[in-house]
């Protein structure tokens, strides 16, 4: 891993960061209509590098490792290439159609919050600000 030293950190940098997308009412809200549970694979960091995101039913949970239920959307791609899409320096899109992200499940609606990836760097940069990670934090 590039950006980081262990899977631990990459796990606690994006937990952190959706914890304040959860604060933010547009992100928040944005998130809600996804309505899907999404498990965020960066396993092939190692083997407890992942953590899921429950947006259904009007809720906005997250938690560290596979989920206990089947997700309805896998995301899955190296710790490096999550830092740089949380960062906006990694289109998404681009990323699916290079196979730099694999997709399992329909990512559409998640898509959708695409044109919010400056907001979510921004938060993104005040959680590794916030966890002490400074040096972290892509210009």
């Amino acid at each position: 891993m590039e950006y980081w030293k262990d899977e631990t950190e990459p796990i606690k940098a994006f937990l952190t960061l959706f914890e304040k997308a959860r604060d933010d009412a547009e992100l928040s809200n944005g998130l809600k209509k996804v309505n899907q549970l999404i498990w965020f694979d960066y396993t092939e960091d190692g083997p407890n590098c992942s953590f899921w995101v429950d947006c259904r039913d009007g809720k906005l949970e997250m938690g560290q490792g596979k989920p206990a239920q089947d997700p309805d959307l896998t995301m899955s791609l190296s710790a490096d290439d999550a830092h740089r899409s949380w960062s906006n320096k990694l289109n998404p899109v681009m990323a699916i159609t290079r196979r730099k992200i694999r997709v399992k499940g329909s990512a559409t609606a998640l898509l959708k919050l695409a044109p919010k990836l400056k907001k979510v760097a921004v938060i993104y940069a005040q959680a590794l600000k916030d966890l002490g990670w400074e040096d972290k934090i892509m210009k």
